[in-house]
């Protein structure tokens, strides 16, 4: 092999070995709660543990009850995993504490190392919903809003299920929120740059002492380099055309 071509299969190498780089470590997500729109205390970072790989994370809390003197809403389960591909998925549980209907919303938010250009996105949502008293129970979009809604750094991007979606079980029975997504294969959908962070709201009206429980994700990626692809192309018809030569 001529020292020119060895030299463009180094530089090949070295662009790819770029292009696959990942943070050295995961971060920890947040968790903020609504109901009626007023902030359930300040925040809530969610207990998360870093796995062996090095750049993902799992979290998981059980039972966080807000609402002061009167309890409000109980969050059963957050059973998530995050990773700084970015990457959010996993369970969310929820009670509602009150006779009366409540909106009920939660904000999670995973710090991202910055993203400048273009990025492809995509996500999905699926849920049930539980009658706990024997009247029946229903979760609804709220008004201008949509059960599941994409953030990039604080600002919406996607819906899935908005105004005037809504679910009812029966006495006593539980209810499927069908899955659905966007972006998909995920993620293939084209968005914004994503300089802070990646988010996912829920965001509901759910009848007074019923439960629900939503499965969810979002994922960002940078869109590939097309000098990368380039690049990869040139190299690999040059390797082509040397082993012909060699061949002959």
């Amino acid at each position: 092999m001529n020292r020119h071509l060895r030299g463009l299969l180094l530089l090949l190498v070295f662009a790819s070995s770029l292009s696959l780089a990942t943070p050295a470590s995961a971060v920890s997500a947040g968790l903020e709660i609504f109901v009626g729109g007023q902030q359930m205390g300040d925040g809530v970072e969610i207990g998360c543990v870093d796995n062996p790989d090095g750049v993902s994370a799992h979290c998981q809390v059980q039972d966080l009850v807000y609402g002061g003197e009167y309890p409000l809403v109980n969050i059963d389960e957050i059973n998530i995993d995050i990773d700084s591909d970015p990457v959010v998925t996993g369970v969310t549980g929820v009670t509602n504490l009150f006779s009366t209907t409540q909106q009920i919303t939660l904000l999670f938010t995973l710090p991202i190392a910055p993203i400048p250009g273009a990025t492809l996105t995509g996500g999905s949502f699926r849920g049930t919903v539980t009658d706990n008293n024997g009247d029946g129970a229903t979760i609804s979009a709220p008004t201008g809003s949509a059960l599941y809604t994409s953030q990039i750094d604080g600002v919406n991007q996607q819906t899935l299920y908005p105004n005037p979606n809504s679910f009812a079980a029966g006495a006593f029975l539980s209810a499927n929120i069908p899955s659905t997504n966007f972006g998909s294969p995920i993620p293939s959908l084209l968005g914004p740059a994503a300089l802070v962070s990646i988010g996912i709201q829920l965001d509901f009206n759910l009848t007074g002492n019923d439960s629900a429980s939503f499965t969810s994700n979002h994922v960002v990626q940078a869109v590939p380099e097309p000098q990368t692809g380039a690049l990869l192309g040139i190299g690999l018809a040059l390797v082509a055309i040397w082993r012909r030569r060699q061949l002959r």
